[in-house]
């Protein structure tokens, strides 16, 4: 890299030009451009936050609760394993093992991270301003690798919940779906409290709520094939 070269997470300004909302990676990605040449420390601690931002958001829009300070390999095990990180050919065995390593390289790299970020990063309590610090070259060889692996993570996850929306679990996607509930349930009352019935359900069993959700869209796809066929019907007999 050119020392004129500013440095650029090139794979996540990708998607933000793919997904404009993906603005919760987007602080971490401008502060780790910013520093990693002048104070790698602050690289290697937002190359952690970064990987574990785009876990928490995956899970999230997945509708998988998320405990505060959560084990960083947690969150990559969880995060990996709702994505379709498979072989499309179950038969496919050199694609299985390929995957497999993919996966055990994922998990390296947040033990590499988490590591790195411990002994270099920039910690709640400050460093000892004559420490030394690894070079810039290893805070530029994290952060690609971070910004390799957000990019791909990111992208099967859009693409996944794009092709079938039922997965994006997030509250609030699925308004249709929510005010049906509350329209449904709308006496439900605590302490002469109105309560949402979509976020009370949403919030205290997700798989209900899918199961729900599943069973809503198959109705309303049902519903419209009825009323496609009957205007089908209509315009035969007219003609």
């Amino acid at each position: 890299m050119s020392p004129d070269r500013p440095f650029e997470l090139r794979s996540c300004r990708q998607l933000f030009e793919l997904y404009p909302a993906a603005t919760s990676l987007r602080l971490a990605v401008e502060v780790i451009e910013r520093t990693i040449q002048d104070d790698p420390g602050i690289a290697f601690t937002h190359c952690r936050g970064l990987l574990e931002t785009v876990c928490v958001t995956i899970l999230s829009d997945r509708g998988q609760e998320v405990l505060p300070n959560p084990n960083p390999n947690w969150l990559m095990t969880q995060a990996i394993r709702t994505l379709q990180l498979t072989a499309l050919n179950p038969d496919d065995k050199d694609a299985e093992r390929g995957v497999a390593s993919v996966l055990r390289g994922l998990n390296s790299l947040v033990d590499g991270v988490v590591a790195l970020r411990n002994s270099q990063g920039i910690g709640p309590h400050g460093r000892d301003a004559l420490e030394p610090v690894l070079s810039v070259d290893y805070a530029i060889l994290t952060a690609t690798a971070v910004d390799t692996a957000v990019g791909l993570m990111f992208r099967l996850h859009q693409e996944q919940i794009s092709r079938d929306p039922i997965n994006h679990l997030r509250f609030g996607v699925h308004t249709d779906f929510d005010g049906y509930l509350d329209a449904k349930y709308s006496d439900i009352e605590i302490e002469e409290v109105p309560i949402s019935a979509s976020q009370a359900l949403h919030h205290q069993d997700r798989l209900a709520y899918r199961k729900s959700l599943v069973e809503f869209r198959n109705r309303s796809e049902a519903e419209n094939e009825e009323i496609a066929e009957g205007e089908s019907m209509s315009e035969n007999s007219n003609g």
